[in-house]
């Protein structure tokens, strides 16, 4: 039975690396005693799969993850041991039943973020998502890439201190690198996802 987990870590648990946060998930489904399936081979591992990666430092609301497990369980049931178990800062919002050929990566690929800043910076960031092409250059291997990060830019909106920015598959992080503005000068959160 596959479930599909919203979950939100915030406070002290955003500096919890995606690895770690897979490992601390691995610990705390064998506390709450929650049944899972595991992969098969050598290193078996709970079978979960998560949205994309959460930058280390950003709170991160309405997380998505899947998660089988080997027996049939009530949602709400499941919400109870696992939120029973966690420490503050991580919270499941809700579950629900999924379909087997049903994918994160397929259904939720615009990420909603908040970036707060001080007026200057986000005029910086405004000059930069207002340009006609933001074009990324990356060399790998000798080989020099381009991808334009204008079309992975659904939406944004500056209202006072704060910039919402909906992004198709992309960190906020590339644009801030872009603009010459230090990570450190903000406060990035992520707000979930939109279909």
């Amino acid at each position: 039975m596959k479930k599909r987990l919203y979950f939100d870590k915030i406070e002290d648990m955003k500096y919890i690396s995606h690895l770690d946060m897979m490992r601390f998930l691995e610990r705390l489904l064998k506390k709450a005693k929650i049944e899972v399936k595991y992969s098969e081979g050598f290193h078996p591992r709970p079978k979960m799969s998560f949205g994309n990666p959460v930058s280390l430092g950003v709170e991160a609301y309405d997380e998505v993850m899947d998660l089988e497990l080997l027996v049939e369980m009530d949602n709400k049931v499941l919400l109870e041991k696992l939120n029973a178990e966690c420490p503050q800062g991580f919270r499941f919002k809700g579950a629900e039943d999924v379909p087997r050929k049903s994918s994160i990566a397929e259904e939720f690929q615009i990420m909603i973020y908040e970036i707060s800043g001080d007026e200057k910076t986000l005029e910086k960031l405004k000059k930069l998502l207002e340009q006609d092409d933001i074009i990324e250059v990356k060399i790998k291997n000798g080989k020099r890439k381009e991808r334009n990060l204008k079309e992975r830019i659904q939406y944004y909106k500056i209202e006072g201190n704060k910039l919402r920015l909906e992004l198709i598959n992309t960190s906020p992080n590339v644009f801030l690198g872009m603009a010459e503005i230090n990570p450190t000068e903000v406060e990035i959160k992520k707000l979930g996802y939109r279909k």
